[in-house]
């Protein structure tokens, strides 16, 4: 769809929701003789389909959809056995697609680890206390993981020293909420080998050192480093179980297909695993993530690529920072401002991917970043329409630069973006990039621009980076751009709640080619949607939709979720 039918269909969207009209006639007829196995009547079914945004029924025949719009035409397919939900004036929409989320490592994190959320955890002395109680739990020599720690009223993070104070016989690794920090204690690091002023920083990393001595201090610079020290491993009854988990808690809040943009060889099998037992409660598309060259040649010879009912091997994933590479960086800030691969490099894994005929997908904060990610694909593709045939990815892309953006819709890249970025980063971003970068944070994450200049744009939370698994929290933040009570980000990189649904639904869709088979309902598609407690259509503001609530989520036309208040 160009830029211009988007915008159109957008348009007609709105006036279809605000006028409260319902599309007649334009039926996406079935034949006669079908009958269909499921039928919603008596609600608002907001389709995102561009002919028909809104329908006032549904049947669905094999976990499709047989046909939407008006009541009558669906009355004529109910049989005998059809079952029917009377939505008593509820609304349905389309399947939520998290574009950007990793289902294991949810449950990993709240089931296996100790968690260090703020506000909980937001200085040294609450940071100790909590690992300090899961010391006294475990035995001494055992791991201690954590994670979510994000700014400490110190002002930096602890050192190894700082931690030994408080478990000094465990082992210990802190998470930073990104996945992209660590810290390690004194015995993590003499387990592992590093407590040497000559250990070499890995390729991509790097260990922060006293200046002294030479010896690393304990802070660790993206994922090479954090996963020298230790990377937890879980058995596979361990890695089903945490999969699982994940995955009931994104269906509950109304996902049907999850985007796993980090997909370890682990996870890729419980998701199999799960499919093949008749377990998965949503659609996954996955992407193995790939540390350097070699190892992305290794994956790309030997990964299969699998394709079932609801699993799909889908592309590869890389970083080309961490800490967010920019042009500009606060001179504090230096030594953790550091590329993934050498630019050289990284060409080459985008160029090998490509080649491949692969989709690839790259995590780029940074506006250095952003146009090393650009240029790249550009290079490998040779030309933009070869590019936009592929629809190589970036995910996050959080600051607007302009010809970055047009180039990136030039391209036609997908931008995969976390609106709750705003309220968790905007503040900490202001002081860590100064007032030179002032802009760039009132514009950060600029879904108006991005829809109007046509970069096809998706949805991911991000979880277990980020705090929130909720779509809702997404789109609140899409709408409001709320920072804090009294605190708004630059309202005209806002989008009206339309806008934000079809970035979670068909923008996601697409992202992963996925779009001709959901992210609207439609004749034909997969009938993977969601009832929702009261009127889309009376959706207005942030507020409004942080207060939806799934009453259930189906995946094929079956329940994958009911809530406790749930008529169906």
């Amino acid at each position: 769809m160009s830029a211009t039918s988007r915008r159109g269909f957008l348009g007609r969207a709105a006036a279809a929701i605000a006028g409260g009209a319902t599309a007649r006639g334009a039926v996406l007829g079935a034949a006669a003789s079908e009958t269909a196995e499921l039928v919603l009547t008596n609600g608002v079914i907001l389709t995102m389909a561009e002919a028909t945004p809104l329908a006032e029924a549904m049947a669905v025949r094999a976990g499709r959809i047989l046909e939407v719009g008006p009541a009558a035409a669906v009355q004529r397919l109910i049989g005998r056995e059809t079952e029917q939900i009377d939505l008593q004036g509820r609304s349905v929409s389309p399947g939520l697609i998290d574009a950007h989320s990793h289902a294991m490592a949810f449950g990993q994190m709240q089931l296996k680890f100790v968690l260090l959320r703020p506000p909980k955890v937001d200085s040294f002395d609450t940071l100790r206390a909590e690992l300090a109680r899961a010391a006294r739990e475990n035995p001494p020599g055992e791991w201690i993981v954590g994670r979510g720690f994000d700014q400490f009223r110190e002002g930096r993070f602890p050192r190894r020293q700082e931690l030994d104070a408080a478990v000094p016989d465990h082992p210990v690794l802190i998470i930073h909420w990104g996945g992209q920090f660590g810290v390690a204690n004194t015995l993590a690091l003499r387990t592992a080998g590093l407590l040497r002023a000559d250990v070499e920083d890995p390729y991509g990393g790097r260990f922060l050192r006293d200046r002294r001595t030479g010896i690393p201090d304990g802070v660790l610079i993206h994922y090479p480093a954090i996963y020298s020290v230790y990377q937890p491993e879980l058995d596979e009854r361990e890695a089903l179980e945490c999969t699982a988990w994940g995955l009931q808690q994104l269906a509950s809040v109304g996902v049907t297909c999850l985007h796993d943009n980090f997909c370890s060889a682990r996870s890729g099998a419980a998701y199999v695993r799960l499919e093949r037992a008749g377990r998965l409660p949503c659609r996954i598309r996955v992407y193995p993530y790939v540390k350097n060259l070699q190892h992305c040649q290794q994956v790309l010879a030997s990964a299969g690529r699998y394709h079932g009912r609801l699993v799909r091997f889908q592309g590869i994933k890389l970083a080309v920072d961490g800490y967010a590479l920019m042009y500009e960086v606060p001179p504090q800030h230096r030594e953790l401002a550091i590329p993934m691969h050498p630019q050289e490099l990284f060409e080459a894994i985008i160029a090998a991917i490509h080649q491949a005929d692969l989709q690839a997908d790259v995590h780029a904060v940074g506006d250095k970043g952003v146009d090393w990610t650009l240029a790249a694909y550009a290079k490998a593709a040779g030309s933009a329409a070869d590019c936009r045939r592929r629809r190589h990815r970036i995910e996050h892309f959080p600051l607007r630069k302009l010809d970055s953006v047009r180039r990136a819709a030039e391209l036609g890249v997908p931008v995969c973006v976390q609106p709750a970025l705003i309220p968790l980063k905007a503040r900490d971003m202001r002081e860590k990039l100064g007032p030179g970068a002032r802009q760039y944070v009132e514009t950060m994450v600029p879904l108006a621009t991005f829809t109007r200049e046509g970069v096809p744009t998706a949805y991911g939370a991000d979880v277990p980076a980020f705090p929130s698994h909720s779509p809702m929290e997404s789109l609140r933040c899409a709408i409001d751009r709320i920072v804090a009570p009294g605190e708004r980000l630059d309202p005209g990189e806002a989008v009206p709640f339309i806008t934000a649904l079809r970035h979670h639904t068909l923008g996601s869709a697409y992202a992963a080619f996925d779009e001709q088979d959901l992210g609207s309902l439609e004749r034909g598609k997969a009938a993977d949607f969601v009832i929702w407690k009261g009127d889309l259509r009376a959706v207005r503001g942030g507020a409004d939709a942080a207060a939806l609530q799934p009453l259930a989520t189906y995946l094929a036309g079956q329940p994958a979720y009911r809530s406790d208040q749930s008529a169906t």
